[in-house]
């Protein structure tokens, strides 16, 4: 959650709730704050940035919180190690402003389903959360694809025997590595899409099972605008709470 000035208790999740009730046994005021506050939090650890007055007791003791892993106090980072999560028997280490579905209802059905619908052992990733995918499918052989850094570095440290096929590209003038053509590609696009060059790139690849995960309908359509040439949408997801993701499955068209 990020949030200046004051914050809306009905959408908090409960494990924000409670480290915003351990900051206020401190004597944190979120009532009149004037500044930006983020909190990110999983069962193992969490996050903290904060621009504004703050009370240097409660950095001491944030300072001394062995699951705070990352603390930012008006531009001053006091501790920068990686955010710790599980997805089943799976530990993952990440960057903590590496890219995360935040609605957790959201996150969760969006496992579901690729679990439900991605069968192949080979899989080609594009995009954000392409560590916790793969983590969540366990694929035998994998090829990875951002245009983050932080999550080129989450991918190397979470699978460091892969790193030759682990990749930080730009979008907008890139080759894709070619493969068997069995590989299925989890592409989870930013609200711009896949863009032009990207969606050109992959039909090169020529390979006979593509998932989008669109936050952006007009963008999706914009995509599937080229990608429908070679390819047909054979299934659809509308996954919505305050907001919404669509993940579309589409084959090759023989």
């Amino acid at each position: 959650m990020c949030f200046s000035n004051s914050y809306d208790e009905d959408i908090v999740d409960t494990q924000i709730n409670e480290k915003i009730n351990f900051l206020k046994t401190h004597n944190m005021n979120f009532d009149d704050l004037n500044g930006l506050c983020d909190i990110r939090v999983t069962k193992y650890s969490w996050c903290f940035r904060y621009k504004g007055n703050i009370n240097t007791n409660i950095i001491d003791i944030l300072i001394n919180d062995a699951t705070l892993v990352y603390l930012c106090i008006n531009d001053v980072i006091y501790k920068n190690n990686m955010m710790i999560d599980k997805i089943g028997d799976e530990f993952i280490k990440y960057n903590a402003f590496s890219f995360r579905q935040t609605d957790n209802n959201i996150k969760y059905k969006l496992y579901e389903i690729l679990k439900k619908n991605i069968i192949s052992n080979k899989l080609y990733f594009i995009g954000g959360e392409m560590v916790f995918f793969a983590k969540l499918l366990k694929p035998e052989e994998f090829i990875m694809y951002t245009d983050f850094k932080s999550i080129y570095d989450d991918a190397n440290i979470n699978f460091p025997d892969n790193s030759d096929n682990i990749f930080q590209i730009n979008y907008s003038f890139c080759k894709l590595k070619d493969c068997d053509k069995n590989y299925h590609l989890i592409a989870n696009t930013s609200k711009h899409g896949l863009e032009k060059y990207l969606a050109y790139e992959i039909m090169k690849i020529k390979l006979k099972n593509i998932t989008i995960i669109s936050c952006n309908k007009k963008s999706f359509i914009s995509d599937y605008n080229i990608l429908k040439s070679k390819y047909v949408i054979t299934k659809i997801y509308d996954i919505t709470t305050n907001y919404s993701v669509c993940v579309y499955f589409l084959s090759l068209i023989e």
